[in-house]
């Protein structure tokens, strides 16, 4: 799932470090700072989720 809002919306971005996305990138646009994230409920690379 992504996520894109400014970062001056403050609530907006409490929400997505409350809900546990991640930032991938800032970028311009509009005139004001954007704010890139991503969440995944995957395991991390390399792990396929089952125990030795």
């Amino acid at each position: 799932m992504v996520l894109c809002t400014q970062t001056a919306n403050k609530r907006s971005m409490r929400l997505a470090a409350r809900l546990g996305f991640t930032e991938v990138e800032r970028f311009q646009e509009f005139d004001a700072e954007q704010w890139f994230g991503v969440w995944s409920s995957a395991a991390p690379s390399g792990d396929d989720g089952r125990r030795p």
